[in-house]
């Protein structure tokens, strides 16, 4: 079986007449900082060709896809790049699950919103502390309504994409790669 690494990252959503609405990825706006290494950013546009492509892009519970909540090839699940970012309407499934989902968000229990995608080209500023990754092309896989929208708790994927991948020189020695990926449970 082939193994692809994709990561996961967080924003926001609202609910309103069943639906849910909102922006899984704002352009140039600045992570918190990633596994101890640096921040990250989309360039607007990043998912433009992702789009185009027509692969069907899926709406998850908290990352499960057992816990599936629409997706684009059954018309559920809608994205579209707008000056602001990726934004997504998604209609629930009328189950136990897709009106939890719709109670816990009306609630404010929950009001993140992750996302999963395989960077396709990107740019690395090291002349920052932290460094700076601009993600100018990705391949979005899904989006995942979430309780936990911080990147730390959210982002266990990104251990496989890391700067120190792209950057072995810059790696120094006591950085919290192991002890994140031992807490993750990796």
């Amino acid at each position: 079986m082939k193994t692809i690494d994709f990561e996961i990252r967080t924003s926001d959503l609202s609910a309103s007449n069943k639906k849910l609405v909102g922006y899984a990825v704002r352009w140039n706006s600045l992570s918190e900082v990633i596994w101890d290494e640096f921040r990250e950013q989309f360039s607007p546009g990043a998912f433009k060709d992702s789009l185009a492509s027509g692969s069907d892009v899926r709406a998850l519970y908290e990352h499960n896809y057992t816990q599936l909540l629409g997706r684009t090839k059954s018309g559920t699940l809608v994205l579209a790049e707008d000056d602001t970012g990726l934004r997504f309407e998604l209609t629930p499934p009328d189950t136990q699950l897709g009106n939890d989902v719709l109670a816990l968000v009306e609630r404010g229990d929950i009001f993140g919103m992750s996302f999963g995608f395989r960077a396709l080209k990107e740019a690395w500023d090291v002349g920052q502390s932290p460094y700076l990754r601009t993600v100018i092309a990705a391949e979005l896989r899904e989006i995942t309504v979430t309780s936990m929208p911080a990147y730390p708790e959210s982002g266990v994927e990104i251990a496989h994409r890391s700067l120190f991948s792209q950057h072995p020189e810059l790696r120094r020695a006591g950085d919290n790669r192991r002890r994140w990926a031992e807490l993750a449970g990796l």
